[in-house]
Order: structure tokens, then sequence, then C-alpha cells
């Protein structure tokens, strides 16, 4: 019978336990099944409240091909709490036409097991003659040196120059020419990659990576010649000071092959490659009042106005979104003209941050509420601006609201409730009663379940001591 009882409450307090825990389950998402050559498979990590992105290691898949990943992190305001969501995505290419089954496979991220059903994956012809690599991989013609050697080290940039805050990306690959005569490895590489790191990683740079767990492979044609790329690390950087940023040569031993001293005995031996010394050369904005203040990057406006149409007192809600390529995080609130006019309160700040090997893109949104003071007609441009230097085009430029409000006296506010019977934000405040309480279920939901497992508890104590 005490058995009984003390199984009943383990299960009771397993099921109140589980009540309470927030739904963070990590998934595996898969994209479009139905491809062209050009396009790739992505298949998806998503993890819900994860602020930190996790390594993660995708599977091989048998005839595709695994290239680029990207990492995507969204962070919002719901219902005053805040939401994170880390999506890792990994890109897989195809190189000819045809059905192709991904076999089921597990992934253990932050401790759990994940599971993706075996999916089948179609990819029809190309829809053109250009080749499937050039949208997806740099081109590396004009970024590097004429070399002559069969095998060397790169560390890699694609711009020579750069403005304060802009980004350039930052590569560190071993190539091999290909029908090299030699056989070789990888010697210690976690240790000497830390040590390159170290060497190479500027202090004067904020870094967007998307993490590289592994060594990416692939085929790459530089001046003609045929290379295979052993991709070690990639990142974007953004120089948040004028000083150059330099690239010192580094070095990556490599086990080799040698069996020129006796005839069928194999002897590896270790074989230094080393980088050309780089550099970069960073600029400082022109004068501007605001020059130590704002982002550098290319970046449009997506707004909106929940309503163009309200009375002195009802509230508003304006999105001011900021979209485009450059250092996302470090996007500063849009400037505030002081007026009378309005009541404008702080703003809910979101975003989200595509990093890949290409760039940095994505979106940060600031979401208002306004509260006009006084009848008129506002165009929202004078109070919303956004000053930026667009790296592009080597100048400033300012985002302005395009929206404008109408605010209407007392007549209107009067035929809007004839008609719909709807009141302002501050009408009829006389005869509400303070006294009153907001519930908040979520919060009465937490503490009952609190007290049920408290009561729990002191019933397994009291079974177990008799």
């Amino acid at each position: 019978m005490k058995l009984y009882a003390l199984l009943n409450i383990i299960l009771c307090f397993s099921s109140t336990i589980c009540a309470q825990v927030v739904n963070n389950a990590s998934t595996i998402e898969f994209g479009s099944k139905n491809l062209s050559l050009e396009e790739p498979l992505l298949i998806s990590v998503v993890l819900r409240d994860a602020e930190n992105r996790p390594s993660v290691i995708f599977p091989e898949i048998k005839n595709l091909e695994k290239r680029s990943k990207s990492a995507t992190s969204s962070i919002s305001i719901v219902d005053g709490q805040k939401v994170v969501i880390q999506t890792i995505t990994q890109e897989y290419y195809a190189s000819k036409p045809g059905s192709y089954l991904v076999p089921q496979f597990f992934l253990t991220v932050n401790g759990q097991r994940l599971h993706a059903e075996e999916t089948l994956v179609v990819f029809s012809a190309r829809k053109d003659t250009e080749n499937p690599v050039a949208a997806e991989t740099p081109n590396l013609e004009s970024d590097f040196e004429p070399n002559k050697e069969d095998i060397f080290l790169s560390v890699q940039t694609d711009k020579k120059q750069v403005f304060i805050r802009q980004g350039f990306a930052l590569r560190i690959s071993l190539y091999i020419a290909e029908n090299t005569p030699v056989e070789m490895e990888f010697y210690r590489f976690n240790e000497q990659l830390q040590t390159i790191l170290k060497a190479v990683k500027p202090t004067t740079c904020w870094e967007e990576n998307v993490g590289i767990e592994e060594i990416i492979k692939r085929k790459v044609t530089i001046r003609g010649r045929k290379y295979t790329e052993y991709n070690m690390y990639q990142a974007r950087l953004f120089p948040i000071t004028t000083e150059d940023i330099q690239f010192p040569s580094v070095k990556l031993e490599m086990l080799v092959k040698d069996n020129s001293s006796a005839v069928n005995v194999d002897k590896k031996v270790l074989k230094a490659f080393r980088s050309k010394a780089n550099w970069v050369k960073v600029e400082q904005l022109p004068d501007h009042p605001l020059r130590d203040q704002v982002a550098v990057g290319q970046y449009s406006l997506n707004e909106k106005l929940s309503a163009e149409l309200v009375y002195p007192g009802e509230s508003v809600r304006y999105m001011f979104k900021v979209e485009g390529v450059g250092n996302i995080a470090a996007i500063p609130a849009p400037t505030m003209q002081p007026n009378s006019s309005f009541d404008i309160y702080p703003p809910e700040v979101s975003q989200i941050i595509k990093r890949s090997n290409q760039s940095v893109i994505g979106e940060k949104t600031f979401d208002y509420f306004v509260v006009p003071r006084k009848d008129g007609s506002f165009p929202l441009g004078r109070y919303f601006q956004w000053v930026y230097f667009n790296s592009a085009k080597a100048r400033y430029d300012t985002l302005r609201s395009a929206k404008s409000l109408q605010v209407r006296g007392e007549d209107y506010k009067l035929a809007n409730l004839a008609f719909s019977g709807s009141s302002g934000l501050y009408d009829n405040l006389e005869s509400l009663d303070s006294t009153s309480e907001r519930f908040d279920f979520k919060q009465i939901l937490k503490e009952v379940t609190n007290a049920i497992v408290v009561v729990l508890l002191i019933t397994m104590f009291w079974v177990l001591r008799k």
C-alpha cells in the first residue's frame, strides 16, 4: 500500500513539474524538397530559448555535397518576455538531377538527441546554364595573387579597404591543386587552429561568425587552375577603430607521406605551409555631427502604422524597421526630434540576424507607442529619422518615415463613438474602479502549481516516515 501511494505521488509530482516547463524543444527542419540543381537542400536545427548558439555537425549525405552553413538568431519581446530563437542551417547541393533519399539521422544538441525522419528530395534539371556554384561561392580570381604552388595556406579577405564599422570577410583555407601527387593528413588540427586564430584575429574588430566545427571541403577554380579548398575558418569582421588591420603570416603543419627513403616504406613527416601576410586599410567616415554613432552598411526602411486617423489621447502603434546588410546587432535607435505634439514611449526592440560566409544581413525593429496630445496633421518624417553611412555610395543617408498621422479633435471623437461605440485611452477614466486588481492568470497558475509541489513533497516524506 505504501509503495502504491509513493508511486502515485511521484507520478503527480512529475506531471506537475512538466506543466511548469516552458516548451523549448529543439527541432530539425527541412526546407523545400523539390529543388532545381542551382538550389540547395536546407536542413536546419531550430533552438528555442537558447541564448548561446551551440556547435552542430550535420551528417554527410550520400551523393550530396555539403557546403556553406549559416546561423540566424531572432530576439523579440512577447508579452513582456524575451524570446530567443537560434537557427543553424546547412546547405547540400546535388551534382545531377534525380531523386535523393536522405536517411533518418540523429543529432545531439545541448544534451538533447534530435531525430529526423527519412526524407526524399527531388532535384530537377538546372533552369539555366549558369554555374551553380557561382551564386554561392565568391569569385576567387581577383582575390588571390598569382600562386604557382601546388599547396598553399591562405588568410584571405574580400576587401583591402573599408570604412570604420563596415564589414569584410575573413577566410582561412588550405588549397591543394588537383592531381597533386601527394598524400597528407591534418596534424593536431584543433590545437594548431587555435594558435592561428590567436595570431590572426584582430582585437579592434567586432566578429560575427557562423561557427565551423568541421573542415569544409569543396572544389574551386583559381586563375584557371582547379583546387580543392579545405576551409577552416570564416567570419565577418567590423572594425571599431581607424587602426589598419594586420594579418601576419601563419603556418599550418601537415603530416605528409614520404616514401623516398626506401622502396615500399611509407614514412610520415611534418611539413609546414605558410600564408602570406595580409592587411586591410580602415578609413574614417567623413565629417558629420553623428559620425561616431551612425551605423555603416546598406539599409532600407520598412514601417507600419496601426491607424492613420485618431483623436487626441488615443494611442497608436508605430513600427520602424531597419533592414539590410551590416552589423545589425549594433544598429542604434532612430533619432527622436523633440516635440510637444506627442508622447512617444521607449520602443520594444527585436532583431533577426542571419550570418553566412557571404554577409551579415537582417533587420532590427523598433516598436513605439505614440499618444498624440492635440489635433492636426503630422508627417512622422519630422519626428522619426535614422541617419546612417551608405558604404556602397560612400556618403551619409537618412531613412525618414513616409507615414502621416491625422489627429482629429472632439468632433471626430464623438462621431467615432456614435458609429463604433469605441472609447479612447482616457475615456470614462473617472468611472474606473482603481481598487480592482488585474488578474495575471499565468502567475496564479505558477503559484498554484508550486503550492501543489510543496504539498506533494510533504506527503511523500510523511508516507516514507510511516
